[in-house]
């Protein structure tokens, strides 16, 4: 009976060495899965002693060293593997989010600084360019600055990167917003998975959690409420907008992650649903008053 190992292929009953880890090349080996494991006599053969007994290590010392190698290439090769887009985008979208936490940490910082010295209040990036040349707050607002530059090529960089990945999704939410919900989500096809009512308060769970507890009204929107499709809209209509979008966000997320090209009719669906929405809130309007 022939066996596969991870220092190469080995007959049992001859007990010879069929094929070594070093004519094979080591990219070619992997751990035997499990149709492989059920495959094995039992009681499972000791590796270690087929290995010094078909001279492919002389000593235990040599199995152990080779073994440890092999277990942190196999490692190694695993890292590689989930090295994909969609994992550079995700680090990408929380490095965003964890500069624009620390400029606005260091805005605030650099503002109760400068009340020591100044009376008049200034904010944002005007102060920190008001500060640069500052004997006491220059090396801050400098900081400040290059992160704030930082931020923006990081951003386009997002943007680029999630419009390759997921077209329908960026056309409908916009790069960004497209990239925060997938990283909400954790990757495209677990968004994609989603029922739009989930999508529509992603971002709002403490709310919903307090409204299944009966302590607050249900929420109507979460990260969504920054599209122009919900907050341009009246007041009382944005929970039916944020609905409306909601659905067709979910709509192009299973597009994307099935691999389908872009698609037009998505935003023209969208626009005229939220026209249609606007419409009956100002035909209900003209009726109440």
């Amino acid at each position: 009976m022939e066996i596969k190992t991870w220092f190469g292929r080995i007959d049992l009953e001859s007990g010879k060495l069929l094929c070594s880890e070093d004519e094979r090349g080591r990219e070619e080996i992997s751990v035997p899965g499990p149709e492989e494991a059920r495959a094995y006599p039992l009681p499972q053969p000791n590796l270690r002693a087929l290995a010094q007994k078909t001279g492919v290590f002389s000593e235990e010392m040599q199995y152990n060293q080779h073994l440890r190698d092999y277990a942190v290439l196999l490692v190694k090769k695993k890292l590689l593997q989930s090295a994909s887009a969609e994992q550079d985008l995700l680090m990408g979208m929380q490095a965003l989010d964890g500069m624009s936490q620390a400029i606005n940490l260091l805005d605030e910082r650099l503002y109760e600084w400068s009340r020591l010295h100044r009376q008049e209040i200034v904010h944002g990036r005007s102060l920190a360019e008001g500060l640069r040349e500052d004997s006491n707050m220059g090396r801050l607002a400098g900081a400040i600055i290059d992160l704030r530059e930082s931020r923006q090529a990081m951003e386009e960089a997002v943007s680029a990167a999630v419009q390759s990945l997921a077209p329908n999704l960026s056309a409908l939410a916009g790069p960004i917003l497209a990239a925060r919900l997938i990283s909400r989500a954790g990757s495209l096809a677990h968004l994609a998975w989603m029922p739009s009512s989930r999508l529509q308060v992603m971002g709002a769970e403490k709310s919903l959690f307090k409204h299944l507890k009966g302590h607050a009204p249900s929420p109507k929107h979460g990260i969504i409420y920054r599209h122009p499709a919900v907050i341009g809209s009246p007041r009382g209509l944005r929970g039916r907008a944020a609905r409306a979008l909601a659905a067709k966000l979910a709509i192009a997320a299973r597009l994307d992650a099935n691999g389908a090209g872009l698609s037009q009719d998505l935003q023209d669906a969208l626009a005229a649903r939220l026209m249609q929405i606007r419409q009956k809130g100002a035909q209900r309007s003209r009726s109440s008053g």
